[in-house]
């Protein structure tokens, strides 16, 4: 049965309704129990409303009990369950329009009432409680479910000129005038639909910390021998100056990610949040140093020492230590550039820093750790300039050596980490030279030496011969500063003549293959110091018995934190990224712990051991995150972040 609605005026409906006696409503409410019965219980029709009253479609279970309850009063007092209904045959005809209106308002009132309960689904009683949808509402007749649900539409806001969030409105009244308020039903507990609370934000974590594979397990209690864990972190910042002078890398970026400040913020972030016990920095703007970054890093426990490029650069580098962990021992700036030498033509710098590692208890030292050199470097750029960038790492591996070597004659060992952007791609010529410590240059193309870029189409390549830097520069083949004493012992020809003068001896002369004519002085010849003395100047460097031969080499064993590929995918890790492309630069080597190789007298805490290190990302990777710098990462260049394990001595407890 559908309730079919025609079109009247308001007097009319309202002279309609007002004229509606007790009989009729009697008679309407017998007329409807019949119509209902006159099916079987499995097919009870479903009450449909005409499309203009499609809004009121939603009936709740209980707003149709009371519809039942205030048609019909004089069958209020019987039992829901036990009804009987007279079987009245009326024929099949369309009914009134008299029917229809007062149906409509009864169906009204009901709903009207319905509006001030709190639970509808439990106003009434006898009737089944099922499951309630969002926008699904089961339609009861006389406390029989319908098989069929109806989905109902509710007006939109241009109809009703309220936002649909807040509830569901439907007309009512006579003419449809009024507006019925339908607030959302409340989900049951195990809803389809998630609540609000469930809805987080998420917490992205990009990077991961990564333990090393070399870690061995726990050694048994009894024979644990104590340690120090601490961790380091190298960091080119990307000074504001550079940025600006060479923003078509980073036109990729949004405007806000390239000021300073917002960067700076996001840097202190990330230094708090790893908390290195030494920071390593490069790209140190000197003004943003001093105003914004040292006071930051003092008030976190850091004592820094800052050098400057040499020239009209304005960054330069920095080391951090937190001084509740280390105590200084020495700092030692290093200039790359040597206006004397034309190789060592450009104005990078270092910082080679001695640390002891010290454990505090009541404010008192109770253990001291082996020394540690900390070296910090930024080489050349230029990916042409491979001699250059060699020359470079050369006085670097000059100056850890000195230190390692003056504190081993004084009896004592000094673990060495070495990191910073060193410019050169993984397994490149200048990277294997500090890891295997062993590097033929001859003929190499000087682009080879660092792999930043594909040259070969160019023909005329720079090539690498012997020797790359001259004997004035003090560094032999072997990275290593040359002594004194090392000059005298290597001309073992020189000898005293009898007027007191050094001279070249016949056999010295002939080791170098001159001739033996070469070995008279002409008397004419034109005195030049250093070229045609025969005293040679041990200061100036000029000395006939160092020879630089076509391999260099360094006495320091160093390893890489990084393997350089990821261990799921084999996907190739990136330490830098712009407009350009990304690839790998930054390192941080150490010297590993060989218990397997100790010689005899040597001691157990010499070496380090790689606890950890932070993961790096993958170009693609970093591409889905808009590139570097970004609003994760300040810098075009990520931090490296590793964990060590120093073994202290037991004696210093």
């Amino acid at each position: 049965m559908s309730f079919k609605s025609q079109k009247f005026s308001p007097d009319q409906q309202l002279s309609q309704t007002s004229c509606l006696t007790e009989q009729e409503e009697e008679t309407m409410s017998e007329q409807y129990s019949v119509r209902t019965e006159s099916t079987t219980p499995d097919e009870q029709p479903l009450i449909r409303v005409s499309q203009k009253d499609a809004e009121m479609e939603a009936v709740s279970k209980t707003s149709e009990a009371h519809y039942s309850a205030n048609c019909n009063d004089s069958r209020a007092e019987k039992d829901s369950q036990d009804i009987e209904i007279e079987q009245t045959h009326f024929p099949h005809e369309e009914p009134a329009v008299e029917d229809n209106v007062q149906q409509t308002v009864c169906f009204m009132e009901s709903l009207l009432k319905m509006e001030s309960l709190e639970d509808s689904g439990n106003a009434a009683e006898g009737i089944t409680q099922e499951t309630e949808f969002w926008d699904d509402y089961n339609v009861m007749l006389n406390g029989v479910a319908s098989s069929n649900r109806k989905q109902t539409s509710p007006l939109s806001v241009a109809q009703t000129g309220r936002d649909t969030e807040c509830g569901w409105h439907f007309p009512a009244g006579a003419g449809l005038v009024d507006e019925i308020h339908c607030p959302h039903w409340r989900f049951p507990a195990m809803s389809y639909y998630p609540s609000e609370e469930q809805m987080r934000p998420l917490d992205v974590s990009w990077r991961l910390w990564q333990k090393s594979s070399t870690e061995d397990s726990e050694t048994p209690a009894p024979f644990k021998k104590p340690f120090m864990d601490f961790t380091v972190m190298s960091y080119n910042i990307l000074a504001q100056d550079l940025l600006e002078a060479n923003i078509e890398l980073y036109k990729h970026c949004p405007r806000e990610v390239l000021e300073w400040s917002y960067r700076c913020s996001l840097l202190l972030e990330e230094i708090h949040k790893w908390a290195p016990d030494i920071l390593c920095l490069q790209e140190v703007q000197e003004n943003h140093y001093q105003t914004q970054l040292y006071p930051v890093l003092t008030q976190m426990g850091y004592n820094c020492v800052y050098k400057r490029r040499t020239g009209n650069k304005t960054d330069g580098c920095a080391t951090c230590y937190r001084s509740s962990r280390f105590s200084e021992v020495s700092v030692m700036p290093i200039e790359f550039f040597r206006p004397q030498t034309e190789i060592l033509n450009r104005h990078n710098v270092g910082i080679v820093s001695v640390l002891r590692p010290v454990v505090y208890q009541d404010s008192k030292i109770r253990a001291k750790g082996s020394l540690l050199c900390v070296a910090n470097t930024h080489l050349l750029f230029n990916p042409r300039r491979g001699d250059v960038k060699l020359a470079q790492l050369a006085i670097l591996l000059a100056e850890i050596n000195s230190v390692v070597k003056s504190w081993k004659a004084k009896g004592e060992h000094c673990n060495v980490i070495m990191c910073g952007d060193f410019n050169s791609l993984p397994h490149k010529p200048l990277y294997q030279l500090i890891t295997t410590g062993e590097l033929y240059f001859e003929g190499l193309p000087a682009w080879k030496v660092s792999g930043q870029k594909d040259l070969s189409n160019h023909s005329n390549c720079h090539r690498l011969f012997a020797p790359l830097w001259p004997n004035s520069l003090g560094i032999s083949d072997c990275c290593k500063y040359i002594t004194s004493n090392e000059v005298v012992a290597s001309q073992s020809a020189v000898s005293a003549s009898p007027g007191g003068k050094l001279l070249y001896s016949h056999d010295f002369l002939l080791k170098l293959r001159f001739c033996p004519v070469s070995c008279v002085r002409p008397y004419d010849l034109e005195f030049i110091p250093g070229v045609t003395d025969n005293e040679p100047d041990v200061s100036s460097g000029n000395w006939r018995g160092v020879r630089f031969g076509d391999t260099l080499r360094h006495q320091l064993d160093l390893e890489s934190i990084f393997n350089h590929t990821l261990p799921d995918s084999g996907e190739s890790e990136v330490t830098t990224l712009h407009s350009e492309g990304g690839a790998t630069v930054d390192y941080i080597f150490y010297s590993p712990k060989r218990t397997s190789e100790l010689a005899e007298g040597q001691s157990d805490c010499e070496g380090l051991k790689l606890i950890g290190c932070l993961s790096l990302l993958t170009e693609d990777t970093l591409w889905s995150m808009e590139g570097l710098p970004s609003h994760i990462f300040p810098s075009d260049h990520l931090s490296i972040v590793a964990q060590f394990r120093l073994d202290l001595n037991a004696a210093a407890f």
